[in-house]
């Protein structure tokens, strides 16, 4: 295993480690690009020889970001020959062991390892997981010498895989726990530009989680780390009227029942999000309500005669994306991951990449006052204040659906 010589000394003596020798639950926290995922590698390589009855498992969010975060780099490593994958069932042989790759999407997906007996369990990214799933996982864990390694993100300081497993000393002392956090520090192979690449593109919560790699409550305004004046505009570089030179151009959408109805109008030059124009319709201080059928001639009109363009709407707007479709608009289901999203347009704020006319009045006003719900934070419920939201959440489905992350962390 001639990968491990890229470990630092920490790290190393992780994945060195015999796992006769490990513990029960042997958990890796800590920041981004710490070389945790790197490290599991070397355990689940031990793994294929470690004579253990049951299944070996290796679970996650889902199967295509273990794919992504675990399988595509081990597979790299073993190379062709010492693997075999079958994507739809979720069943690898690699080096001649089995292992089952399975999802954990929701409290339900538990149900699928009832009955299972497992050995060896390595779970990417944990703070994503079920509590449920991550107990009953534990549960079937009946082999003797079985053993589980996991690694995270930190998340707010009130998940279940903190104050329940890695803040529990009784573990600890019992010996069927072991933690280790790590930051980019532990990391050798990173260049100090790369570092200092991630630095700019984290700020305020973001940053404390994913570079300090701290358990910590989202609180205060959302943006106040990553925006400023400097993301307004009055003039494009061409002008809007003229669609050669703009790589991409779509609207977003947020629905309005009780609230507002929203669109955002975006054109990408390839380096820089502008978004050029809104649409804001309040129905409360209009004291007019609108139909699906007039919030489509309005969105119509607020397209112009080029028309045309990729229009994102949020899931729970079915009726209005039926009337869309039904006129023949080209419509797009947007995304509603909160946190993911909320993370897509600070990075892009942080890099300079997203820019906002000074005429989207409602948008700028919403930026600044967009703020964390402190009551749901006193359940341990990371979420943004319903109050005042409509353009952001508008901001949000626009920029999740369209700009990949690499797009703001090169």
């Amino acid at each position: 295993m001639s990968f491990l010589d890229k470990f630092g000394p920490r790290l190393e003596r992780f994945a060195k480690c015999p796992i006769e020798e490990d513990y029960r639950i042997n958990i890796l926290e800590g920041s981004v690009r710490s070389g945790k995922t790197w490290a599991l590698h070397a355990k689940i390589l031990q793994a294929c020889r470690y004579r253990i009855n049951g299944w070996r498992f290796i679970t996650g969010q889902s199967k295509d970001t273990i794919f992504t975060n675990v399988l595509n780099d081990l597979f790299e490593i073993v190379g062709p020959k010492y693997y075999n994958y079958n994507h739809q069932t979720g069943l690898l042989r690699l080096l001649r062991s089995n292992w089952k790759v399975m999802g954990a999407k929701d409290e339900g997906s538990e149900k699928f390892l009832r009955g299972a007996t497992i050995g060896i369990a390595i779970c990417d990214e944990l703070v994503l997981m079920p509590k449920g799933f991550f107990q009953m996982l534990l549960t079937r864990m009946s082999p003797e010498g079985a053993r589980l390694f996991g690694t995270t993100n930190p998340d707010q300081p009130m998940h279940w895989l903190k104050t329940d497993y890695l803040d529990d000393e009784k573990l600890r002392k019992q010996k069927l726990l072991w933690s280790m956090h790590v930051t980019m520090d532990d990391n050798p192979n990173l260049t100090k530009e790369y570092v200092d690449s991630q630095k700019a593109l984290y700020k305020g919560l973001f940053y404390r989680r994913y570079i300090l790699g701290e358990w910590t409550m989202a609180e205060g305004a959302i943006y106040r780390d990553c925006w400023d004046d400097s993301l307004i505009f009055d003039d494009l570089p061409i002008p809007i009227e003229n669609t050669i030179g703009w790589l991409d151009h779509w609207i977003s959408v947020d629905c309005g029942v009780d609230h507002p109805q929203v669109y955002l109008e975006y054109r990408d030059d390839g380096t820089t999000i502008w978004v050029t124009r809104e649409w804001y319709w309040d129905s409360r201080a209009q004291m007019r309500q609108k139909t699906d059928a007039q919030y489509a001639d309005d969105l119509i009109e607020f397209m112009g005669p080029q028309g045309g363009c990729q229009v994102i709407v949020p899931p729970e707007c079915l009726s209005f994306k039926a009337e869309l479709v039904g006129r023949g608009i080209w419509v797009s289901e947007a995304d509603n991951e909160v946190l993911p999203g909320i993370q897509t347009v600070s990075g892009l704020m942080n890099t300079k990449k997203l820019r906002v006319h000074r005429t989207c009045k409602n948008l700028l006003r919403e930026i600044e006052t967009y703020c964390w719900d402190e009551k749901a934070a006193a359940r341990a419920v990371e979420q943004p204040l319903k109050k005042n939201d409509d353009a952001v959440d508008a901001l949000r489905y626009g920029l999740y659906a369209k700009i990949p992350r690499w797009r703001f962390a090169a």
